[in-house]
């Protein structure tokens, strides 16, 4: 279980190990967290993070449940403001130290109202894999790591 917290307000951080972590997903002006913000965007997704000079646009894909948006918001702000720091998880858990140049989030979903699962897109070379995180009365715990 990893409870590994990212709050330096650097850029970067070194774990215990020395490795890098990139604070990425963190520049709140194109962060969404704002409950009346959020909109319903190609029927079944929710920006939670406007493209950057080096992301995409993060979505938490709401398929099947789109006519729940309304009562998924709040669920859908934890994950926004949880953002930064379960990316930051995945690079300690994963180790690469190019981590941050080869994966990016590419979508979120909701899958229980205590699962939240980022599924990464590979920058370099055609892959996924999901990160699954567990929300508990004790903040995030990475439930697991792995291909799709």
């Amino acid at each position: 279980m990893i409870l590994y917290r990212c709050r330096s307000e650097t850029n970067s951080i070194n774990t215990e190990e020395n490795d890098v972590v990139y604070k990425r997903y963190n520049d709140d002006k194109r962060l969404i967290t704002d409950k009346d913000k959020l909109q319903l965007t190609n029927e079944t997704e929710v920006i939670i993070y406007r493209e950057d000079a080096f992301h995409e646009d993060v979505v938490v894909d709401l398929q099947g449940h789109e006519g729940q948006f309304e009562e998924l918001k709040a669920q859908i702000l934890f994950a926004a403001a949880n953002l930064c720091q379960m990316d930051c998880i995945a690079q300690e858990y994963d180790t690469d130290a190019q981590f941050a140049d080869h994966y990016e989030v590419a979508y979120i979903r909701l899958d229980a109202p205590d699962t939240i699962r980022m599924t990464y897109f590979g920058v370099c070379e055609n892959t996924e894999f999901d990160v699954v995180f567990l929300r508990t009365d004790k903040g995030l715990v990475l439930k697991s790591f792995g291909a799709v």
